[in-house]
């Protein structure tokens, strides 16, 4: 692979596994969610847990256990519609350890990823780990800062849904995303458990100017949002490295 308003309806829905259909493929159910098993030996799903507990032992991934971060991950795919991530372009914003761009990938095996990462460390460990996990066919590594990566020709408008886990405060993560959907596409944002509708973190005029909109919300458990991109990114975004971070739009 070449690496290239106001809230409506479903907000705050509380989606499940049910939601879930053709083009994802998850094993039995343990909880909200979990990564297909690849055989009787759960093969792949063993040497995924095997990176992020390599990754963990790094510092790169937080101190929850393992098996966490993977059901979180999957909250990602509750988020949208089943077919959201069938045959799609995927872009996993600020990866760190592949989470959850490495779960989407193993889970939706029609997908194309990209994950996004400024450290080229941590992109370098992220290119083993795809390598490991039999990925590198459909999944790229790129090491750039978002806002670069924004304004490439080969990246800019190109994917169909960015995912951000912990990445920014929602200004910053809306603007670096936003040069990188294609008109149409969704940004699926991992929020903190104390987020509720109506809490302002999404701010209308904000995400207009970007050619953005919030979708929904979900818990499901966890808190996520779903902002569209309705029309093209303005050229002048994203602004250059460090400045939607120093002055966010919103």
């Amino acid at each position: 692979m070449t690496a290239r308003g106001k809230p409506v309806s479903r907000a705050g829905r509380r989606r499940t596994r049910a939601d879930l259909g053709e083009g994802t493929e998850l094993g039995p159910a343990r909880g909200p969610g979990s990564p297909r098993q690849s055989g009787p030996d759960g093969g792949e799903r063993r040497r995924l847990l095997e990176v992020l507990a390599d990754a963990q032992r790094a510092g790169v991934l937080g101190a929850a256990a393992v098996g966490q971060h993977v059901e979180h991950a999957v909250g990602f795919l509750v988020a949208l519609e089943p077919s959201a991530f069938a045959k799609a372009t995927v872009l996993d914003l600020g990866s760190g350890a592949g989470i959850p761009g490495l779960v989407i990938a193993q889970s939706c095996p029609s997908a194309r990823v990209v994950l996004l990462e400024g450290s080229t460390v941590r992109a370098a460990r992220l290119q083993r780990s795809v390598r490991y996990l039999g990925l590198d066919r459909r999944v790229d590594v790129v090491a750039r800062r978002a806002e670069e990566a924004g304004r490439d020709p080969s990246l800019r408008g190109r994917f169909d849904v960015v995912v951000a886990r912990g990445f920014a405060s929602p200004g910053p993560t809306a603007e670096c995303a936003a040069g990188l959907l294609r008109v149409g596409g969704r940004l699926v944002v991992s929020e903190p458990p104390e987020a509720a509708e109506g809490d302002g973190r999404w701010d209308g005029d904000g995400l207009g100017a970007l050619g953005m909109r919030l979708e929904s919300r979900h818990a499901i458990p966890w808190h996520f949002a779903v902002i569209r991109q309705d029309s093209s990114c303005p050229p002048r975004y994203p602004r250059r490295v460090g400045v939607p971070a120093k002055r966010p739009l919103f």
